[in-house]
C-alpha cells in the first residue's frame, strides 16, 4: 500500500497535535483536515502547505480521497461524525471517549466489524513507553499477583460543561486498568460532587471490581490544588508506581510486600518485606505519534488496534455504570445491566 490519505477532523484543544502528528509520519499522507471554525481551521490550514481545509464533514468526504479519517471532536460530536465516515468505507480514529452511550458504541463497532474497518479509540496512555514497561513488569510475573490498583488524574485545569470530570478524565486511567488486570469489570459504584457547575461532577472517586477479584479506585478532578497523573498497581511479590508528572521517573518497581510464613491467622505468621527500588530506563518517543504510527500499521497490515472499538466500547460502559452510581448516591451497578451486547 501508498501512503495513507489521511483527513482530521477538529482543529480545537487536541486535534492540532494529531494534526502535526500525523503531518510528520512517513507512511501519512495528511490532505485534509475539517473544523466549523474557520479561523482554527485557516490556522491549521495555512501550517500545512497542500492541505485542503473544510468546514464541512460530507464536503470533506465527497471531494477529497480519503483512506482514514480522524475524529478529534467534542464528545458528544464522536457517534455521528464516525457513523458517517465509516459509512462512508473510511477507516476512523476516535479520540476518547468513543461515544457517550454504549448503545452508539456498540452500533460503530459494528458497523466497522461488517465493512471490515478498522476503528481505533485514542486511548492514549496504552501506547505510552512507561505504560508498556509496567504491563511487561505484570505480564512477566514480576509483580506476582495483581492484588489492587489507583490512579489520581487531577488538576486545577480546563473545566468543562458538556461533560463530567469522569467522561472528560477518567478513560484514559479505565482503558489502562482494563488493560493491565486483563479481565472485564464486574461492577462499579462511584461517589462525587458538583461544585462549579450544578449537575456537572468536578471531583469523582470510583471503584471497579474485576471478574477476577482484582479492585481498582480512581480519582479524578479538575478541582484540586495539585497536577497529578499517577498510577500504582500493588502486586503480591512486588509493586510498581507509573508517574506521568516525574521528568526522569516514569516508572518506580518498588521490591516490597507481605510475606507469610507458617499458619495462617497468627500475627508472626506475617513479615514485611522492604527490598530495592528498581528506576528502568523509559523511551522517549512521544505516546501520540506511537499512537498514530500504531493507527496505520493497523491499517496497512490489516490488524486490530491495541485500543480497538471493542475496548472503547469497555470504557464506555463503565464510565456509564460509573455514571448511573454516581446518580444513585454510590449503589454499585453490574456492568451486564448496560446496553451494548458486544461484552
Amino acid at each position: 500500500m501508498s501512503k495513507i490519505s489521511v483527513g482530521v477532523v477538529g482543529c480545537g484543544y487536541w486535534g492540532p497535535n494529531l494534526i502535526r502528528n500525523f503531518a510528520s509520519l512517513r507512511e501519512a499522507s495528511l490532505v485534509a483536515v475539517c473544523d466549523l471554525n474557520a479561523e482554527k481551521l485557516e490556522s491549521q490550514v495555512s501550517a500545512y502547505p497542500g492541505v485542503r481545509g473544510f468546514t464541512s464533514l460530507s464536503s470533506m468526504l465527497s471531494e477529497v480521497d480519503l483512506d482514514a479519517v480522524v475524529v478529534a471532536t467534542a464528545a458528544h460530536t464522536h457517534y455521528h461524525i464516525a457513523k458517517e465516515v465509516l459509512l462512508k468505507g473510511k477507516h476512523v480514529f476516535v479520540e476518547k471517549p468513543l461515544t457517550l452511550s454504549s448503545s452508539e458504541a456498540a452500533e460503530l463497532v459494528k458497523l466497522a466489524q461488517s465493512r471490515g474497518l478498522i476503528l481505533m479509540v485514542g486511548h492514549l496512555l496504552k501506547y505510552h513507553p512507561g505504560i508498556a514497561m509496567v504491563k511487561q513488569y505484570v505480564d512477566s510475573g514480576e509483580l506476582g499477583e495483581i492484588r489492587y490498583l489507583y490512579s489520581q488524574r487531577v488538576n486545577l485545569g480546563i473545566v468543562r460543561s458538556e461533560e463530567n470530570a469522569l467522561w472528560s478524565l477518567a478513560p484514559h486511567d479505565i482503558a489502562v486498568m482494563c488493560y493491565l488486570v486483563g479481565s472485564e469489570p464486574e461492577e462499579v459504584s462511584a461517589n462525587g460532587a458538583a461544585y462549579l457547575q450544578p449537575g456537572i461532577e468536578d471531583v469523582v472517586f470510583a471503584t471497579i471490581k474485576f471478574c477476577n477479584g482484582v479492585m481498582a479506585n480512581l480519582h479524578v478532578s479538575w478541582l484540586d490544588p495539585h497536577k497529578i497523573r499517577k498510577l500504582t498497581v500493588v502486586g503480591s511479590r512486588k509493586m510498581v508506581v507509573f508517574d506521568d508528572m516525574s521528568p526522569s521517573q516514569k516508572v518506580i518497581l518498588y521490591d516490597k510486600g507481605v510475606d507469610q510464613h507458617g499458619t495462617v491467622g497468627y500475627p508472626d505468621s506475617l513479615s514485611i518485606r522492604s527490598g530495592d527500588i528498581f528506576v528502568p530506563q523509559i523511551e522517549t518517543t512521544e505516546p501520540l505519534k506511537l499512537e498514530c504510527q500504531h493507527f496505520l500499521d493497523c491499517i496497512k497490515r490489516g490488524q486490530t488496534p491495541l485500543s480497538d472499538g471493542l475496548d472503547g466500547l469497555r470504557v464506555v460502559k463503565i464510565l456509564e455504570a460509573a455514571d448511573r452510581s454516581l446518580k444513585s448516591g454510590g449503589k454499585p451497578v453490574p456492568i451486564d445491566d448496560l446496553p451494548g451486547s458486544l461484552l
